[in-house]
């Protein structure tokens, strides 16, 4: 059984969770969220950091509805989220992607899918201006997300050509 302390933290967080999305959560989704955050996260309740991950998660959930926690690739995305958030530092557009092209492979990525990153993550592509990389990140989160599901989709056409070779 859960301790008196434990339960009102928790409660806590779900009220922050809930002032942030600005929506109500089930609690039957709430236990769900919670617990893909500590399977994927290794988060915990009682940590220190706790209250800034949830209001962080809630963010990232009501500007993009469709992100998920229990991705195969989400550790990959957040790794890289979490490497630009904690930088303190200010770059520009162009200076931020010639940085995010060392961890991931853009050779192949349209400049509308660029733009549509940035876009997505609320912030106006301007070549020259300075950002925060600590806003850059959800930018960074946008293109690993993005790059990690044509990897997957690119796999699964493979195996269902070789599956189809092997019918044959």
């Amino acid at each position: 059984m859960a301790s008196k302390k434990y339960c009102t933290k928790h409660r806590g967080l779900k009220e922050l969770y809930e002032r942030t999305y600005q929506k109500k959560i089930a609690d039957v989704s709430w236990y769900r969220l919670v617990s893909q955050l500590k399977q994927f996260m290794n988060f915990s309740v009682e940590a220190h950091n706790a209250a800034s991950t949830i209001k962080t998660i809630a963010n990232m959930k009501r500007s993009h509805r469709n992100f998920r926690i229990s991705s195969e690739s989400f550790q990959e995305c957040w790794d890289l989220f979490q490497h630009y958030y904690q930088q303190k530092k200010q770059s520009t557009c162009a200076e931020f992607l010639a940085d995010l092209s060392q961890k991931l492979d853009l050779s192949l990525v349209s400049k509308t899918s660029v733009y549509n990153w940035f876009t997505n993550a609320g912030i106006p592509y301007r070549h020259e201006k300075k950002y925060s990389t600590s806003d850059l990140a959800l930018v960074a989160f946008q293109a690993a997300k993005c790059l990690k599901s044509r990897e997957i989709k690119r796999v699964e056409k493979a195996v269902q050509t070789i599956d189809a070779l092997v019918a044959k």
